[in-house]
């Protein structure tokens, strides 16, 4: 079964499960709450699709954030305890996504599913119990196990969604690691106490906005430090990014005894494109590759520009077979580019050299084995990729032409 397949297997499965969470929260929750929803509803919107469109992520993967808050996640969990059920779908549809389709219709889901399952354990927990000003130790521990839930519940459908698509174990994704869940539980925390405050005074949201404004500002900041390890031709990382995705992944690969392999791909012929059709037609080819690169890898994978047309990507959770599918993905989409020019239609080509990690090999040893195959694919012909193995021996620059 082919990747796509499964990531519609799970795009079908939560389709289900969040039909199934809005008939189950609308039949046993009451829509009575202790605000109006004239006034939640529009507030959480456009607090939510503000937020959002003020801390875009320039390109940035949520797990290059690291505990940076999100700019919008605690709006979900307030909405789960301020908003009846029937108004859940309304917010996890209409605030928009980081992602464009069909990444972005499964965290639509996922934000319902988490919503809904989240609401359901508070109004069950309180259902003899209303909200009317103050808080007894049985609503405190509603809250507790909403936000629990709420995390919990979330962090498992990204991590099935990310096993599927690596085929590793669910509990051995990145997901379930200590940064990443209390990063989780401080945004679900945010929501929390203005969810409290709201309902004992809505004038004691003034409160909240302090916090919130904090983590959105702090969210811009590192959001201007992770520009500084991108290309700015590409957008891709540069060698400061790639070395920070290198340490993150390596660690985590050694504790998990992950699989994890490199592909590196140098454009071919670069030198005469230039000569002939000019630096600018030159620079085109290298943003074409860049985007071939990024629409065929995924978010969790880290790729980067390390030369003038060399690039680099970082496999996690992926084996040789998968790796050298991968890349030969990329060069038959990159073989197929049609660039226009003043003197006709370029045709570019890429080679490719792809190394799966050793047990404690470290990454200069690893890109030296990758590198090499490389140059063995230009030494056969370019356009095509090439494996490696104990027994390739690393060429310099100098021995063979690689332009």
């Amino acid at each position: 079964m082919s990747r796509y397949q499964r990531l519609l297997q799970t795009f079908v499965g939560l389709l289900v499960l969040s039909i199934g969470s809005v008939l189950v929260t609308n039949l046993f929750i009451s829509s009575q709450r202790a605000l109006p929803l004239v006034i939640t509803f529009p507030v959480i919107i456009a607090g939510a699709t503000l937020s959002g469109r003020r801390t875009s992520s320039l390109g940035i993967t949520r797990s290059e954030r690291q505990i940076v808050l999100s700019p919008i996640g605690h709006f979900f969990f307030a909405s789960a305890i301020l908003l009846p059920p029937f108004a859940l779908p309304i917010v996890a549809f209409v605030i928009p996504a980081e992602r464009t389709s069909p990444s972005g219709w499964l965290i639509r889901f996922q934000r319902l599913l988490t919503m809904n399952t989240s609401s359901l354990v508070f109004w069950l927990v309180v259902h003899s119990h209303p909200l009317n000003g103050g808080l007894t130790d049985r609503q405190v521990l509603a809250f507790v196990l909403a936000i629990t839930t709420h995390l919990l519940v979330d962090s498992l459908i990204v991590s099935v969604v990310m096993s599927l698509a690596s085929q590793k174990p669910v509990l051995v994704t990145a997901h379930w690691n200590l940064k990443s869940l209390l990063r989780e539980f401080a945004e679900i925390s945010i929501g929390c106490i203005g969810a409290i405050f709201a309902i004992i005074n809505p004038l004691l949201l003034l409160i909240v906005i302090g916090p919130c404004c904090l983590a959105v500002d702090h969210l811009r900041v590192n959001q201007s430090a992770q520009l500084g390890k991108r290309d700015t031709r590409t957008g891709l990382l540069n060698s400061f990014g790639l070395q920070e995705f290198v340490d993150h992944e390596f660690e985590r690969a050694k504790r998990h005894s992950a699989e994890m392999c490199l592909v590196v791909l140098d454009l071919d012929f670069l030198r005469d494109v230039n000569n002939n059709y000019g630096h600018q037609i030159g620079d085109l080819a290298i943003n074409s590759v860049a985007k071939q690169i990024s629409a065929l890898t995924r978010a969790i994978d880290g790729t980067a520009r390390v030369g003038g047309e060399e690039f680099v990507v970082v496999l996690s959770d992926t084996n040789l077979e998968g790796a050298s599918i991968v890349a030969d993905r990329i060069r038959s989409e990159i073989e197929e580019l049609k660039l226009a020019t003043n003197s006709g239609i370029l045709r570019i080509t890429i080679s490719a050299g792809v190394a799966l990690r050793h047990d404690n090999e470290t990454y200069s040893d690893l890109f030296d084995r990758a590198d090499a195959a490389l140059y063995a694919s230009k030494r056969l012909g370019r356009n095509r990729v090439s494996l490696a193995d104990e027994f390739v021996e690393t060429f310099h620059a100098n021995q063979i032409n690689t332009n």
